[in-house]
């Protein structure tokens, strides 16, 4: 059997490439471990919340003041926190460029730190950002229906909290 060594090159160069594929995505998920494994893990569960709450407000095209009026709202009713903090959480969510590709690190972080009862919270409040504009896009949906997935929510508790 013969070897070109061409091919040899050209499958080299791709299983390369593909390695340094794996290991930046390695490095982007340690990042963002990094950044949510902080002393107050409190601290980390907040983020994360807001997150993807944060992640609500764009997916339709545009960011509504009353969505961000309302996820100030949920952020401090919920975890009862002044303004400031409330406006650094947000900051701290907005500059951290989440595009959704971290959407599995996120949810695994509430999964592990947040009962059930807690994770449909979170979803019906996903919900509320979602109607603060008083449009639902289809858009919205289909991101509340990609994070209770990743929550491990069924679509009939999905569907509970809708109108709560």
């Amino acid at each position: 059997m013969s070897v070109n060594l061409r091919d040899v090159k050209e499958v080299t160069a791709r299983i390369f490439q593909m390695g340094l594929s794996m290991a930046e995505e390695l490095i982007k998920i340690t990042s963002q471990l990094k950044m949510l494994d902080e002393a107050d893990s409190g601290f980390a569960m907040r983020s994360a919340v807001a997150s993807f709450l944060f992640l609500v407000m764009p997916v339709d095209g545009e960011t509504h003041p009353k969505e961000y009026d309302r996820l100030k709202r949920i952020l401090s009713d919920d975890f009862e926190i002044d303004e400031e903090t409330t406006l650094q959480l947000i900051h701290n969510v907005e500059t951290s460029k989440a595009d959704g590709s971290e959407m599995v690190v996120t949810a695994s972080i509430l999964k592990a730190g947040l009962t059930k009862s807690q994770l449909l919270t979170l979803v019906s409040h996903m919900w509320e950002m979602v109607f603060a504009d008083g449009v639902m896009h289809e858009s919205e949906v289909c991101l509340i229906e990609r994070v209770a997935d990743l929550l491990e929510l069924t679509p009939a508790e999905v569907s509970s909290v809708m109108t709560n």
